[in-house]
C-alpha cells in the first residue's frame, strides 16, 4: 500500500476545516454513534442505578466479593470468545456489505458455536476452581458459591456478548447496545430490587445474575434472528474458519491483555488489600469509566468503516474521520471530566457516605481515562487496519507492567497503589499505540482545532474548583457542577466551531427539523 497520500492527509494542513455538506461516511459514523449514544445514556443509567442499589445494599464487602467475581467472570469471558467478537464485526460487515449472505449465515454460525462451545468448557474450568479460588482470593469468603455461580452463567454471558457484535455487524448500533449493556443488568436490577425488597440475602442476589443472564442469553438468539431472518433457514452457509480465526485468535491475547489492564486492580486488590478495598475502588472505578461514554458509541459506528476505508485504500478519508472523531470525543468528555475531578467526595458518596474516602481514587483513574478518551479508537484502528499483533504486544506488555506495578504499589500505598499503577499503564499503553498507528500508516488524530474544548474546560475546572472550595459541603456539587457546564458551553460558543464541524451541525440540524415537519 502507498502511504504517501496518508502522510499527507494526517498533517494539520490536509485536514483543514472545509465546509460543505456532510459526508456519507461521517453521517455514518455520527448516525451510528448517536444511536450508540442514546442507547448507552439508558445502559449508564441502568447500570449505575445496580451500582448503587448493590453498594447500598450490601455494603462496601459485599460489593466487594460480587465485583471481584464479576471481574474474573469478564476475563474468563475474553478466553470464551476466542477474539470471536471482533471476527465477526470484521467479517460480518464484509459479507453484510457484498450482500453475501451464505458467507454471512455461516460466520454468524461459526462464532456462536465456537464462543458458546468455549464458554461451556471455561465455566465448567472455573466452577472446578472455585474452592481454590476462594481460598487464595478472597480471606475473608469460604463460601465458593460465588465463583460456582458465575461460572454457570459463562456461556450465556459468551453467547449475549456474541450475539451484540452480531447486531454490530448488520450495522444495528441500538440491538448492540440493547444486548451488550442494557438487558442483562435491567434483568439483573430488577431482580435485585426484589431481592432486597423482600429482605432476602446476598446468595438470592448470585442466583438471580445467573438467571438474568440466561434470559439475556435467549433473548440475544431471538433478536439476532429477527435481524437475520435466513441464520435458521435451508440456506447453506460457507464460512472460510481458518480465516476467521486467524484473523480473531491474536485478538484473544489483545483482549486478555486489555483486560489485564482493565481488571488486574480488582483481581489483585483481593488477596493483598481484602474486599472492602475491591468494593471501595470498582465504585470508583465504575465512575471515572464513564469518561469513555462518547468514545464507545464513536467507536461502535466507526469500527466497521475503519475496515471498509482501510481495506479500499481510502486512507486519506479514513485519517480524516478519525480526526473528527477524537474532536468530538473531546467536546463531550471533557465537561465530565471536570466534574468527576472537582467534586469526585460527592460523586462517591452516592454510593454511601463509607465511600465519600475513594475520592483520591476517582481523580486519579479520571485523569488517566482522559488520556484514553483522547486517544480515540486507536485500538480499533490498529486491529481494523491488521496490525491487531502491534495491538496484542502493546496490550500483553502494559498488562504484564500493571500486574508488576499493582503488586508493588498496592502494598506500599494499599487501594490508592492500585488507582496508580493503573492510571500508568492505562496512559502508557495507549500512547505506544498512537505511535505504532503513525508508525505503520502516517495515520495520527491531532489537529489544531483541539484548543478550543482544552481552553474551555480549563475555564469549566477553574470556576468549578472555585466553588468546591468556598461552598458549604451539603450543596457545592448543587450549584458547582451545573456553573462548570455553563461555564464549559459558554467558553465553546465564545471561540465557535470549526466550519467542518458547523457544516455537521447545520446538516443535523436540517435534518432532525424535516423529521419534525413530517
Amino acid at each position: 500500500m502507498n502511504h504517501s497520500s496518508t502522510h499527507d492527509a494526517s498533517s494539520p494542513d490536509a485536514s483543514s476545516d472545509e465546509g460543505g455538506g456532510t459526508p456519507d461516511y461521517t453521517r455514518r459514523i455520527l448516525k451510528g454513534g448517536g444511536s450508540v449514544f442514546s442507547g448507552s445514556l439508558i445502559a449508564k443509567a441502568v447500570g449505575f442505578a445496580l451500582q448503587v442499589v448493590l453498594g447500598r445494599g450490601f455494603g462496601k464487602g459485599l460489593y466487594g466479593i460480587y465485583s471481584y467475581g464479576l471481574s474474573l467472570l469478564r476475563i474468563v469471558r475474553e478466553l470464551s470468545t476466542i477474539g470471536l467478537q471482533n471476527g465477526v464485526v470484521r467479517f460480518g460487515a464484509e459479507h453484510s456489505e457484498n450482500e453475501d449472505t451464505a458467507a454471512l449465515k455461516g460466520t454468524f454460525l461459526a462464532v456462536g458455536g465456537l464462543g458458546t462451545g468455549a464458554g461451556v468448557l471455561m465455566g465448567a474450568a472455573l466452577y472446578l476452581a472455585a474452592p481454590w479460588l476462594t481460598e487464595v482470593a478472597l480471606s475473608n469468603t469460604n463460601d465458593p458459591l460465588v465463583f460456582q455461580l458465575f461460572a454457570v452463567g459463562l456461556p450465556f454471558y459468551v453467547l449475549t456478548y456474541l450475539g451484540s457484535r452480531m447486531a454490530r455487524a448488520l450495522g444495528k448500533m441500538r440491538v448492540d447496545v440493547l444486548l451488550d449493556s442494557i438487558l442483562q443488568p435491567a434483568l439483573f436490577l430488577l431482580l435485585t430490587g426484589i431481592i432486597l425488597l423482600f429482605g432476602w440475602g446476598f446468595t438470592a442476589a448470585l442466583y438471580a445474575f445467573v438467571a438474568s443472564t440466561a434470559l439475556a442469553a435467549g433473548a440475544s438468539v431471538y433478536a439476532v434472528y429477527r435481524l437475520f431472518p435466513p441464520l435458521f433457514s435451508s440456506l447453506a452457509p460457507t464460512v472460510d474458519l481458518r480465516r476467521l480465526l486467524r484473523f480473531s485468535l491474536p485478538i484473544v491475547g489483545v483482549s486478555l491483555a486489555s483486560m489485564g489492564l482493565a481488571r488486574a486492580d480488582r483481581i489483585m486488590l483481593g488477596p493483598l488489600a481484602g474486599e472492602e478495598a475491591v468494593g471501595l475502588y470498582t465504585a470508583a472505578s465504575k465512575m471515572s469509566v464513564q469518561l469513555r461514554f462518547v468514545l464507545f458509541a464513536l467507536t461502535a459506528a466507526f469500527s466497521p468503516v475503519i475496515s471498509e476505508l482501510y481495506h479500499s485504500d481510502r486512507t486519506d478519508e479514513l485519517a480524516r474521520l478519525y480526526a473528527d472523531t477524537v474532536r468530538w470525543i473531546a467536546l463531550g468528555t471533557l465537561p465530565l471530566a471536570v466534574v468527576l475531578i472537582v467534586f469526585a467526595p460527592d460523586i462517591m458518596a452516592i454510593f454511601g457516605p463509607e465511600f465519600r474516602e475513594g475520592a483520591i481514587l476517582l481523580r486519579v483513574l479520571a485523569g488517566a481515562y482522559i488520556v484514553v478518551a483522547g486517544s480515540g479508537s486507536v485500538g480499533h484502528m490498529l486491529q481494523m487496519s491488521d496490525h491487531q499483533d502491534f495491538t496484542f504486544w502493546v496490550n500483553a506488555s502494559m498488562a504484564v507492567l500493571n500486574v508488576g506495578l499493582n503488586w508493588i504499589l498496592i502494598q506500599w500505598y494499599g487501594v490508592v497503589g492500585a488507582a496508580i499503577a493503573t492510571g500508568t499503564t492505562h496512559i502508557l499503553g495507549n500512547l505506544f499505540q498512537l505511535w505504532g498507528l503513525y508508525h505503520f500508516t502516517h495515520i495520527q488524530p491531532f489537529r489544531w482545532n483541539l484548543w478550543k474544548p482544552l481552553v474551555a474546560a480549563g475555564a469549566s475546572g477553574g470556576t468549578a474548583w472555585m466553588l468546591f472550595v468556598q461552598l458549604a459541603s451539603s450543596g457545592r456539587w448543587l450549584i458547582g457542577i451545573p456553573a462548570a457546564l455553563l461555564v464549559y458551553g459558554s467558553v465553546l460558543l465564545a471561540l465557535g466551531l470549526s466550519p467542518r464541524d458547523q457544516a455537521i451541525a447545520d446538516n443535523l440540524w436540517s435534518e432532525l427539523r424535516a423529521r419534525l415537519d413530517t
